[in-house]
């Protein structure tokens, strides 16, 4: 049944693009469920949201603010953020910061304000838009522009929009944890690979075709980090240094 529905996903993508995964993610808090695992929140009500707050132990969160925080921000934008779990943990690391997320997910983005207000988090700020919806941010407006498991439901149709406006607004550094094609794999433009209905790709090669003179870095996810057959196997935390002025 996994094989069809991944037949049928891909098919859709072909005729609509990156639109299919944006309908499916606005829509995601509708449908229930855990994405996390934990079926004990499968009946309570906004359990698929609550279950991205709850995720904050994850342990690929660790390597992910330890990456962010070697560039010592003050200003940091989160593509795709939920409900913020990843924020929460970088303000209690930055509280002096200026932090931001954008989400597709409305319902996200209302629920992770009111918990964040909850916790007195101050600094952060949630706000509803898509990941190409990106020009209302000034050229190089945040330190560190940052993604976490967003750009593999974004195909060939758009990453190349996505990943030029993330440029735009960096100042110092895009940090992506993403999956990452294997050495050797056909993907010279770094428009993706479909795999299991999300998108791997060359990242070093998608940058080079957008700013050649960007840096980029990357370092394989282990089990201990993302504990998942995919996430262990094709998963990267890649960082992309802009050049100095």
């Amino acid at each position: 049944m996994a094989y069809f529905k991944t037949i049928l996903k891909r098919i859709l993508e072909q005729f609509f693009g990156t639109s299919i995964n944006e309908w499916r993610w606005k829509r995601r808090h509708l449908v229930g469920g855990d994405d996390w695992k934990s079926a004990n929140r499968l009946s309570q009500k906004n359990a698929w949201v609550k279950s991205y707050w709850d995720s904050m132990s994850h342990p690929h969160r660790t390597l992910l603010i330890d990456t962010i925080g070697s560039y010592r921000p003050s200003r940091i934008l989160e593509v795709g953020s939920n409900c913020g779990p990843n924020l929460y943990l970088l303000a209690k690391r930055f509280p002096k910061a200026t932090i931001k997320g954008i989400d597709i997910n409305e319902a996200s983005i209302e629920a992770g304000n009111t918990w964040l207000k909850k916790e007195d988090i101050r600094n952060v700020t949630l706000l509803h838009r898509k990941a190409d919806q990106l020009n209302s941010f000034e050229e190089g407006a945040f330190d560190i522009v940052f993604t976490d498991a967003v750009l593999i439901y974004v195909g060939p149709d758009k990453i190349k929009t996505v990943a030029r406006q993330m440029l735009r607004i960096a100042k110092k550094a895009l940090i992506l944890v993403e999956w990452q094609c294997a050495k050797g794999e056909n993907d010279p433009e770094g428009l993706g690979i479909y795999y299991g209905g999300r998108w791997k790709r060359n990242y070093a090669n998608l940058f080079a075709s957008l700013s050649p003179k960007t840096l980029v870095r990357t370092k394989k996810l282990s089990h201990s980090d993302w504990p998942d057959a995919n996430w262990s196997s094709i998963g990267y935390i890649i960082k992309i240094n802009k050049p100095s002025p």
